[in-house]
């Protein structure tokens, strides 16, 4: 089951992220929004639930 373990409407951010975890050998999956009423996307990265305290741990750690 996958779980959201990090959300954000700043793409780069959200690249450097996927970059990190995945460097760990994080299993990850990210999703787009559909178009808000806002002018911007809201992104959503997806770990695999036993993953997930993993994933926190390395993004907390990251300080980005």
């Amino acid at each position: 089951m996958w779980t959201v373990v990090y959300i954000s409407h700043d793409k780069a951010k959200v690249d450097k992220i996927l970059a990190l975890l995945e460097d760990k050998k994080i299993i990850t999956m990210t999703k787009k929004s559909e178009e808000s009423d806002f002018d911007y996307f809201v992104y959503e990265i997806l770990v695999p639930k036993t993953e997930l305290e993993t994933a926190q741990e390395i993004i907390i750690d990251s300080e980005i």
